[in-house]
């Protein structure tokens, strides 16, 4: 057990000896010093190993509460980063397979522009540019409009000729007239629209071997002029021939226009020109009930995305010239990317050779991708949360982190901050309550245990005391009917009894006070037995009522001997109860014996039996000086005594009833108590009318 110091607890115990000695006196504290010692040892553990740690425990707990505010806030911030860090690690996830898919392709000698959707599904156009920065795929520049002043529209012949086609009239004169229109021309691209609508007007005329033989000569001779409408003349033709082909002869029309088809796809178109991809739109429509159904989702596919294409890069023209702009002059190291924001799209760049790859990518299309992730990432991240911020756009003002979306998104952020920042300070409050309420607690748990234990070692002390004083009165109420039987049986050695009345009263005193010490010294050896575990009962099937009356007539005559009245009502006829005659004798003989004592007041004790529905009740009645209620939950305690001075007045042990309780429970039955002070006691005992169950008792 640990201690104070020897010199430190002597100095206590001599201080404490001097203070009880002046207070209780000197007699007292000699008595007591032994448990005056054990208390300043326990006062000496219970200070080092639970006071001291309990006050080192709010110390350093009210210490953290500040430190556990600050670590809400770090905790919060540390899940934003954590949060930022996974976003910022998908969108380079993001980047670097449209990186390295575009650079596989390169490395197979494919070409990134097709299929864009492949490499990114946010990818707008791809373009090819030389080493001075010029556009040389997958389309053309604009072109200056050459065309001349001498146009056919301005000619009488050419609009008599419009004019007769619309109305429906005769086509043989459509066709002259736009011979002599033909005449009339002067310039390159007049000449081609002329031929053209000759051709046109043949076909419409049905003769179709001239119609044949314009239509080609334009195909050929004019095939890069444009009309008004931005078509090429010879795609026109083209076109004109495989309808009328597909008509006389389908396969030949067929492969015209599959072959019309093909060549448009796969040629440069010029940008703001929307003439190429209408012109192949129109053919796959004429061939959509007779080529392969393939070749027709493929070939659909292609000129869908590559018009796509078309569409944005005139929409990005202006960021494609600053591009260019860009390539020029820069030598053409390493394979890596290089990304610039722009107006309307995010321009990803790279060398290849000689070679510079411009993506443009959209940034609409990338800010919901964005979103997505940080969403993504955001989902059950507590009291966190992460958003996309564009160089435009101002962080929150509660935000607690930023991380920059460079090197593919320059200007653009990560930006962490609290779902709700009141919340946050909520949470802050809740837990320094928390931690204070557990420190609180733990001291109340500290203080109740050290109640608890002041309380045992209390209850120790008495326990201790009250056994002192058992032996004490032990050896008190062995040597009182010691003295009695010695006194009467010199008396009678010595022949000093007078008369025969003499004689039965010495007689009388000798065997009531041998009855009185056999009583005594069975109750001390049961008590010991119990203590060790050691006590053993024979229950068997018998008459109780039967051993109920041969306790009380045993000790009749010592109640009549001292003036009590004796009232037994114990009919016949009782269940049989499983029970050890000996134990429930010594139970019963207890009892009685107890109602004599506290009893003699009232001069009537009584002895009654009865059948309740489960069990068999004997009741010991007097009606003596009572018990205090308080006391009541007490007296089967061992060695416990009532302070009431009525009762102390009486000589006793404190076993007799916690002997009756073991009895009654090895018994698998009760004992029950009602008292009123003043009026009397009842102690009932309850057997269960079944067989007893298998116990060791």
């Amino acid at each position: 057990m640990a201690e104070l110091p020897p010199k430190r607890q002597g100095g206590l115990l001599r201080l404490l000896t001097i203070v009880l000695s002046r207070t209780r006196g000197r007699a007292w504290t000699a008595a007591h010093l032994v448990e005056i010692r054990q208390l300043i040892r326990f006062s000496s553990l219970f200070l080092l190993t639970v006071v001291l740690p309990g006050l080192a425990l709010a110390y350093f707990g009210l210490a953290s509460v500040r430190a556990e505010a600050l670590r809400v806030e770090e905790e919060v911030r540390d899940s934003g980063r954590r949060m930022a860090d996974a976003a910022w690690t998908q969108v380079d996830s993001l980047f670097q397979g449209f990186e390295e898919s575009t650079r596989g392709r390169l490395a197979s000698g494919q070409s990134p522009l097709e299929s864009l959707s492949d490499l990114s599904d946010s990818l707008l156009v791809g373009f090819r540019l030389d080493r001075e920065g010029g556009l040389t795929a997958p389309f053309k520049p604009p072109e200056a409009d050459l065309r001349d002043e001498h146009s056919p529209i301005f000619s009488a012949a050419w609009r008599a000729a419009i004019a007769q086609e619309q109305a429906g009239g005769d086509p043989d004169q459509a066709v002259r007239l736009l011979r002599q229109a033909e005449q009339e021309t002067r310039g390159v691209f007049a000449r081609g629209e002329a031929r053209y609508a000759l051709g046109r007007a043949l076909l419409g005329a049905n003769r179709l071997p001239e119609a044949d033989q314009v239509l080609a000569e334009v195909a050929v001779d004019f095939a890069h002029i444009r009309n008004v409408h931005g078509f090429k003349l010879g795609h026109l033709a083209r076109l004109k021939l495989g309808e009328s082909w597909l008509n006389r002869a389908p396969e030949r029309g067929q492969q015209e226009l599959q072959n019309l088809v093909q060549d448009l796809i796969e040629d440069r178109w010029v940008i703001g020109q929307g003439g190429d991809p209408a012109v192949a739109a129109r053919a796959l429509d004429l061939l959509e009930d007779v080529a392969p159904r393939d070749w027709i989702s493929s070939h659909r596919g292609r000129l869908e995305e590559k018009t796509q294409q078309l569409f944005w890069s005139e929409h990005l023209l202006g960021g494609l010239a600053e591009i260019q702009a860009v390539a020029r002059g820069v030598p053409a190291e390493g394979s890596g990317f290089f990304y610039r924001v722009g107006e309307k799209a995010l321009w990803a760049t790279t060398w290849w050779g000689e070679e510079m790859f411009a993506f443009a990518l959209d940034l609409t299309g990338l800010r919901a991708q964005l979103q997505e992730i940080v969403n993504g990432v955001s989902k059950g991240g507590g009291e966190a949360s992460v958003m996309v911020l564009t160089p435009l756009e101002e962080p929150p003002s509660d935000a607690f982190g930023r991380r920059t979306l460079a090197p593919f998104l320059p200007g653009w952020s990560l930006v962490s901050h609290p779902v709700d920042a009141d919340h946050i300070r909520s949470l802050k409050t809740a837990r320094s309550r928390q931690q204070v309420t557990i420190i609180l607690l733990s001291l109340l748990v500290i203080g109740v245990g050290g109640f608890l234990s002041i309380r045992m070692v209390r209850r120790e002390l008495d326990v201790a005391r009250m056994k002192a004083d058992f032996a004490a009165t032990v050896s008190h109420e062995l040597r009182s009917p010691i003295t009695q039987i010695r006194l009467k049986g010199e008396s009678l050695q010595l022949g000093l009894a007078e008369d025969k009345a003499d004689l039965e009263e010495h007689y009388d005193v000798i065997v009531q006070e041998a009855e009185r010490l056999s009583r005594l010294v069975d109750n001390v050896l049961d008590f010991s037995s119990i203590e060790r575990g050691a006590k053993r009962y024979d229950r068997r099937p018998g008459n109780v009522g039967e051993t109920v009356r041969n306790a009380v007539e045993s000790a009749r005559f010592t109640m009549e001997t001292r003036g009590l009245a004796m009232d037994v009502d114990i009919p016949e006829g009782l269940p049989v109860v499983f029970h050890d005659p000996e134990a429930i004798g010594q139970v019963v003989q207890n009892l009685v014996s107890n109602a004599a004592k506290y009893g003699m007041k009232g001069g009537w004790i009584g002895v009654k039996a009865r059948i309740a529905p489960k069990s068999v009740d004997i009741a010991v009645s007097d009606r003596g000086i009572g018990i205090d209620a308080e006391e009541l939950p007490l007296i089967f305690e061992k060695f416990y005594r009532s302070d009431d001075p009525d009762a102390r007045r009486e000589k006793g042990t404190g076993i007799g009833l916690t002997i009756c309780q073991y009895i009654m429970t090895a018994h698998q039955g009760a004992i029950s108590v009602r008292s009123a002070k003043g009026k009397g006691t009842t102690f009932t005992l309850h057997f269960p009318i079944r067989p007893p169950e298998s116990s060791g008792l």
